[in-house]
């Protein structure tokens, strides 16, 4: 049958891409192919490990499902690593080994920190992200996933055609006298929550918005057409990956056979942030006999709003039998002052996360101070003077974390360290991929890598003068009805053979097969017309130098979009490349795995932690206190949390919680944390002992 044929494709083609190339999408260039000889495991000395994290990485008891529950800096890393590193020495193939990774930066690492304790075989390790997985394995075998195109969308892509879609159901009249009309973000926010979560797009339309039912219809006929749309372009986006491999290893026993066989071992990381399809994935590898080895914190599930599932680590051993779960709980980051702190606010929850933390390097000279200001700008101001100080005392900035809830909360303080001139980089920002002038460098990398991909077209064509939306969709008609010629004469008679659009093409195309060079011609092809329209340019085509200098990592020119649409890169991460020394303005969602000798947790008033709109509903309100959690637990050495009243208007107000809302900081123990107020005279603070109402 087709489908034996097909898995007897994957599992020959899998065989061949055992190598270095599968930290997916990159493979050196000087890598001689799958019979390149493979050293020994090196048996150098092993890395110390202490008795709760050797217990994890060397267990080799009945059971096949292992969760270790590891808190905040109780080095979870290092366990995995030791982990994989037991599993080789011990007899299992490496080439058997599948590691699952939340980042391909994260996968990177930890091949780099593989390769000098196991050697060469460490090469064989598979390691990348589930959608980086799901992509690789999906490309060998297409037919047999359901898809007949693999190129991968991101969300301005997504934006384009739901928009697209969702303009031939909704006439103009309405578009201007219903303002309740969902938008295109919206719908695609709603239809990815609802595909990451298994739900049926109507049920979680129905229970988690404020949608009526003739509203509710129009969207699910959206999202019907937007998926036919999908599918007659060759186009997947994120989720796409997910679901086609979820489903096809639901339905298809033998094919789900050959993808498990293909590994002993599947090591997760950040299980706490899988959702629901992935996690169905998993459930696949564990239901054919692989043992998971699965790493994650309860207490550090942040990302609720993307679809992650806190009882998948939370209720681990209800949902899987013969399973194990063991707990690191000894704290290799932070003095045991902010760990007490940061306990306390756990053991005031109702649920039980049971893993406290104990600092390894025990206690410290500073408690944790909480500061109140009576405005934003004053908060702002003494966050930069006390960077300052900390600097005149031989701390470098770069040592110095500033944590906000979002970004609109870092505006003032982004201000006042611009203000005060004090280098900084803010991290929760643009991806470098997201801005314009890199977009349309790559629409034209897109074309040159499919000729059929409609949207880059549009985007490569509209760059052009004289050239709008109608003559672009006439070109791209014409290239289209002439499938018999080669697109280069048919663009070439559309626009006439000496057009600057024709030659950026053909300077492209030319050297497709080198994903630097085309990356290089495509850059010098449009720079011209990218210099007249964007302000800024030098510092533009930076971004573009810098692209052209990443391009070299990859083989091909397809592997180097897909990378980048799967895992973009911030223009702050660019830029730290950089090493300057600088303070770390950051978001706490994007600060996860981060950690700084001393932390300012900013914002932090009540409204904010938890915030105000999460008021009522228990997992959104522990949600919360996770987020706050997380930002606690980055210091190493001090730990300041500030906060402004300029909302309320009044300090009394502001730290006693009004019936019906939740201030995690409202009662903090005075043993646990120094306070000070900022601001007001003497005459404002008559009537001090009503604090202890507020503590």
């Amino acid at each position: 049958s087709s489908l034996t044929h097909s898995t007897l494709q994957l599992r020959a083609t899998m065989s061949a891409i055992r190598h270095p190339c599968l930290i997916m999408g990159q493979c050196p260039s000087n890598f001689e192919g799958r019979n390149t000889r493979l050293g020994r495991v090196r048996r150098g000395k092993f890395v110390k490990l202490n008795e709760q994290q050797n217990n994890a990485a060397a267990y080799d008891g009945e059971a096949k499902n292992i969760l270790v529950t590891a808190g905040a800096g109780c080095g979870k890393t290092q366990t995995i690593i030791a982990r994989v590193v037991h599993l080789v020495r011990s007899g299992t193939d490496a080439a058997r080994i599948l590691m699952m990774t939340f980042t391909n930066r994260a996968a990177r690492e930890m091949k780099a920190r593989l390769k000098s304790d196991l050697g060469p075989v460490s090469m064989q390790i598979q390691a990348g992200t589930f959608h980086s997985f799901c992509l690789k394995v999906m490309s060998q075998v297409p037919k047999s996933f359901g898809v007949s195109g693999l190129n991968i969308i991101d969300a301005d892509d997504q934006n384009a055609l739901m928009t697209l879609v969702r303009g031939r159901y909704i006439s103009k009249k309405e578009k201007e006298t219903n303002k309740a009309s969902p938008r295109p973000p919206a719908l695609i926010k709603y239809y990815s929550y609802s595909r990451n979560t298994c739900q049926m797009p109507e049920d979680y339309l129905a229970f988690h918005t404020d949608l009526d039912g003739a509203f509710i219809e129009l969207c699910t006929s959206i999202f019907d057409e937007y998926q036919k749309e999908k599918e007659a372009r060759g186009y997947l986006d994120y989720d796409d990956l997910l679901r086609h491999f979820a489903n096809a290893l639901e339905e298809k026993p033998e094919l789900r056979g050959a993808v498990t066989r293909l590994f002993d071992e599947v090591l997760v990381d950040e299980m706490q942030d899988t959702n629901p399809l992935q996690f169905a994935i998993l459930k696949h590898f564990s239901s054919e006999g692989v043992r998971l080895f699965c790493v994650g914190d309860p207490a550090q599930s942040i990302y609720r709003f993307r679809g992650a599932e806190f009882e998948h680590v939370y209720k681990f051993q209800e949902i899987f039998g013969n399973s194990v779960v063991i707990p690191l709980s000894l704290n290799y980051r932070s003095y045991q002052e902010i760990l007490d702190l940061s306990n306390w606010l756990l053991d005031r929850s109702p649920l039980d996360y049971r893993n406290r933390l104990t600092a390894h390097r025990g206690e410290g000279n500073f408690l944790p101070s909480i500061r109140d200001f009576e405005g934003a700008q004053d908060e702002a101001g003494w966050i930069a003077d006390k960077i300052l100080e900390r600097r005149e005392g031989d701390i470098a900035l770069k040592d110095m974390m500033v944590l906000v809830r979002t970004g609109f909360d870092a505006k003032p303080i982004e201000a006042e360290l611009i203000r005060r001139e004090i280098p900084y980089h803010f991290i929760g920002g643009t991806s470098l991929t997201k801005a314009a002038h890199v977009r349309d460098v790559l629409s034209l990398l897109r074309i040159v890598r499919d000729e059929r991909d409609d949207l880059a077209w549009m985007r490569f064509l509209k760059l052009w003068p004289r050239i709008g939306e109608k003559t672009a969709e006439k070109i791209i008609n014409g290239l289209h009805q002439k499938a018999d010629s080669k697109f280069i004469d048919t663009l070439a008679a559309g626009l006439g053979a000496k057009h600057n659009a024709v030659a950026a093409y053909k300077n492209t195309f030319s050297v497709q097969n080198t994903p630097k060079l085309c990356l290089s011609n495509a850059v010098k092809s449009l720079a011209p017309i990218l210099k007249e329209r964007y302000d800024k340019w030098d510092y533009r085509h930076q971004d573009l130098k810098l692209l052209i200098t990443v391009a070299e990592r990859y083989e091909t020119v397809s592997e180097f979009i897909d990378a980048f649409t799967l895992e973009p890169m911030t223009n702050t991460q660019i830029e730290k490349l950089e090493n300057d020394d600088a303070v770390l303005l950051v978001t706490v969602h994007s600060a996860k795995g981060a950690e700084s000798p001393i932390c300012f947790v900013a914002g932090a008033r009540q409204g904010t932690y938890p915030h105000s709109r999460s008021y009522g509903e228990l997992d959104a309100e522990e949600e919360e206190r996770r987020v706050l959690y997380v930002a606690l637990t980055r210091a190493q050495n001090e730990l300041f949390i500030t906060r402004s009243t300029d909302y309320r208007g009044s300090f009394y107000l502001y730290n006693k919680p009004a019936e019906g809302e939740e201030y995690f900081l409202a009662e903090v123990p005075e043993e646990l944390a120094a306070r000070e107020i900022h601001g007001w005279s003497p005459s404002d603070l008559r009537g001090l002992s009503f604090l202890k109402d507020v503590y």
